[in-house]
């Protein structure tokens, strides 16, 4: 695994000062800290990734793997918000997205959107994401997920349960 990662960003759309300095210092854990150099080629943000994996480098994540990334990307987005790290604000997608080798952990890269969506959109966007690399049980459970974040006026807590639920119905008919 590379111990770093290194992304160009877009000076017009970084946050303000003190929110880089938080992100600078590692001030929230589902962020990996930056360090950023500003050259003639433009200002690189660079990512110590040491111990993690982005999502977009594995080939085939099982159903329960590919179900506990997506529930841990949610406590991550659930952290950042306590810090005033909104999704809206940030890049969600299989390159900013990274997991530990058993899954249980995930971190962002912190690479400012360009796009205006609301979070539910990002999360669907990137469910439609993770079906590129899991097995077609993953597909179907990530379908079912992507019906419960399409429906307004479900609680997170009830998508956590469902998220559950699914697991553990993985797990006792061995579902690949």
């Amino acid at each position: 695994m590379l111990d770093r990662h290194i992304v160009n960003l877009d000076k017009e759309k970084l946050p303000f000062r003190e929110k880089i300095a938080f992100l600078l210092n590692g001030g929230c854990k589902s962020i990996f800290p930056i360090s950023i150099i500003e050259d003639s080629d433009g200002i690189k943000g660079f990512y110590k990734i040491s111990g993690y994996k982005k999502l977009s480098g594995f080939e085939q994540m099982s159903a329960g793997d590919v179900l506990t990334v997506l529930e841990k990307t949610i406590d991550a987005i659930d952290e950042c918000r306590q810090y005033l790290i909104f999704p809206e604000e940030f890049v969600i997608d299989t390159d900013t997205v990274y997991t530990d080798s058993s899954f249980k952990n995930v971190k962002f890269t912190y690479v400012p959107s360009k796009e205006d969506a609301t979070e539910s959109r990002k999360i669907l966007k990137f469910i439609d994401e993770l079906k590129d690399i899991t097995t077609e049980s993953g597909k179907l459970y990530l379908n079912m997920t992507g019906e419960l974040f399409a429906v307004e006026n479900l609680s997170r807590t009830n998508i956590r349960a469902m998220l559950m639920q699914m697991k553990r119905e993985i797990n006792i008919c061995h579902i690949v």
